[in-house]
């Protein structure tokens, strides 16, 4: 199975109580968070050869810049690669490190924090799906380049992560497929965990979550952007009053009252945003598929960037 160690993982956590024996998990958590450890079949493999920019293939276990340069040569001269053997013909790439790839020593990273996007993708980047996950339910927004919505919506699951490892994994598939299609998928990224007590036994299952995803969306192009990065951008206060700060900073996009970002939303994605009980998973996805915008593509770097440039437009 693609994520034959990320289920173990998951299987290890709950298999073990709230209390102190949970800290003997923290050991691998810091690899586990920048690591996914899979199985490739040789059908995935030559996808991530096929698809995969300078980037993403520089993350691959022994592909340097060097390596992954004459990669991307290779398909803009002949196309996609037909098998694993025509890969052999670029220099550097044998046998034994197709072989490292495929076994489970082989990594998928996980991005730190805010990732960068590579130049040919800033400029033909079209539309983004910003996730923010949870337990029991997710919220997404797809916004394209010139910040119309697409699609927003809050989902409810019974239980996305359960004691099945094959229905937890079922469940995130459903995630998945329930998404549309789109260049980049950016996801928020669990703050860090206390190493004790309630934030503690929600924080990991939150990352094993956040992996899980991770993992089934590619071989899009994946990100993952941390909460505070959002809350520093948009200098939205601490504590229980974030999310306040966050509802009223998309009332006021709503209601064309931002000096800073010109949203377009339907009447139907405002009625379920004013309807909902709950709108901060709603707001949350909204302002970081902003930051994400005004960071990596249009790379501004506060607000008060986007402040000036619309006071020299008006």
């Amino acid at each position: 199975m693609i994520i034959k160690r990320a289920f173990w993982k998951l299987q290890t956590l709950m298999s073990l109580s709230s209390g102190g024996i949970m800290i003997g998990y923290v050991a691998n958590l810091q690899s586990f968070g920048r690591h996914y450890s899979i199985d490739l079949s040789e059908k995935e493999l030559l996808d991530r050869f096929n698809t995969y920019d300078k980037i993403q293939l520089q993350t691959m276990k022994k592909i340097g810049k060097m390596k992954a340069q004459r990669i991307i040569d290779y398909r803009a001269v002949n196309g996609f690669f037909d098998n694993l053997d025509q890969i052999k013909q670029i220099k550097g790439m044998t046998s034994k490190i197709l072989d490292g790839l495929r076994k489970q020593k082989n990594y998928l990273p996980h991005p730190k924090s805010l990732s960068s996007i590579d130049q040919d993708l800033r400029e033909s980047l079209s539309s983004i799906v910003s996730i923010d996950l949870g337990f029991k339910n997710f919220a997404f927004v797809h916004m394209n380049r010139d910040l119309v919505i697409l699609d927003w919506h809050k989902l409810s699951f019974p239980s996305v992560i359960t004691a099945n490892l094959q229905q937890t994994y079922e469940n995130i598939l459903g995630i998945r497929q329930t998404l549309p299609a789109a260049d980049v998928y950016v996801i928020e990224q669990a703050s860090a965990i206390p190493s004790h007590g309630a934030s503690f036994n929600t924080g990991i299952p939150l990352r094993i979550l956040e992996a899980l995803l991770y993992c089934v969306l590619q071989p899009q192009k994946v990100v993952s952007m941390n909460a505070r990065t959002v809350q520093s951008y948009f200098n939205l206060s601490k504590g229980r009053q974030k999310k306040t700060d966050a509802i009223k900073m998309v009332m006021d996009l709503i209601n064309g009252q931002s000096l800073n970002h010109n949203v377009t939303f339907t009447p139907e994605q405002i009625t379920e945003f004013v309807n909902n009980r709950k709108k901060d998973d709603l707001s949350d996805c909204l302002l970081q598929a902003l930051t994400f915008y005004d960071k990596e593509v249009f790379n501004r770097h506060n607000n008060l960037t986007c402040l000036q440039e619309a006071g020299t437009t008006t």
